[in-house]
């Protein structure tokens, strides 16, 4: 995991001081084209709170160094404010990256538009984060996306090594599921665009393959590239025969639509700078696991 032998040596010298690092640097913005009031600092002011929020939450037991830090951006489009009720309508496209090692290159490990991040607040509502309770609605997709971004950064740097925070997101999305009632929380809905289906997906063992994917892309592929680009590559291609796995079986769930919304214009810059010999291969599987970027493949040819 990230800088192991570090956070251990850290771990031993500060036996006596309790540790607690934030996990993330996250910047939000809250898109209010669409409301149309007069005065607009609540939203201002709820950016502010919802950043800090994430940032100065203690998410896992783990010490995190600066530069670890996960860096996660989230734009919150409202659609709709009743100002009687503190209802907001809304969508959130959150994304988060990591820093390729000995590179000054950050890669876009997830990117997902929810098109369910409804929520009610009012100013003085107090936001905290408490394992197993539910404490409102923005708490509770926050600590989600939190949970679940660092279990996929953490599978990045070890095969299944975020199943831990995997499992806390589950737990936020049951008793989400169970005390919310809102959208997005549910096992059927309109969507499959949903929190659901995506903490379903991760920790579902036939979609293992592509949690595998992603230490093989990133550890054994990217962080490598700099060294032995040509290896890197050839990791990268395994990565994709994973992805392959989970498309055989279920070439519509979520979590491949994450994977290539996030890495699709990435994979044409890795291939389209490698052997020629390997091009027509690489355009032939991202062809077949990723139709709908298909002409965006073809560039790697070029």
């Amino acid at each position: 995991m990230r800088n192991l032998l570090l956070g251990l040596i850290c771990s031993m010298l500060l036996m006596s001081k309790p540790v607690a690092a934030q996990d993330f640097y996250c910047r939000v913005r809250i898109n209010d084209a669409q409301v149309q009031i007069s005065d607009k600092s609540i939203f201002r002011s709820l950016e502010k709170r919802l950043q800090e929020f994430i940032n100065n939450t203690k998410w896992t037991g783990e010490v995190i160094q600066t530069v670890e830090k996960l860096d996660m951006n989230i734009e919150i489009i409202l659609s709709a404010y009743d100002q009687s009720s503190y209802e907001y309508q809304a969508s959130a496209i959150i994304q988060t990256r990591r820093t390729i090692y000995g590179t000054n290159y950050s890669s876009t490990v997830f990117n997902f538009n929810d098109e369910n991040f409804d929520f009610r607040y009012q100013e003085q509502d107090i936001l905290e984060f408490q394992d197993g309770n539910y404490l409102g609605d923005l708490s509770s997709l926050l600590g989600f996306y939190a949970c679940y971004t660092l279990g996929l950064d953490y599978d990045t740097f070890g095969e299944e090594g975020g199943t831990q925070m995997f499992n806390k997101a589950l737990q936020i999305a049951n008793v989400a599921e169970q005390s919310s009632g809102r959208a997005g929380w549910k096992p059927f809905e309109k969507t499959i665009r949903t929190r659901y289906n995506l903490i379903d997906n991760v920790l579902n063992d036939r979609f293992k393959p592509l949690r595998k994917a992603y230490y093989l892309y990133h550890r054994q592929g990217l962080d490598q590239m700099t060294k032995e680009p040509s290896k890197a590559r050839k990791q990268i291609f395994l990565a994709l025969e994973q992805v392959k796995k989970v498309f055989k079986i279920a070439p519509n769930t979520v979590m491949l639509q994450v994977f290539f919304e996030s890495k699709s214009d990435e994979l044409v810059n890795i291939f389209k700078g490698g052997d020629e010999i390997d091009k027509p291969k690489a355009i032939a599987l991202l062809s077949e696991i990723n139709v709908a970027n298909l002409n965006k493949y073809e560039k790697i040819r070029n």
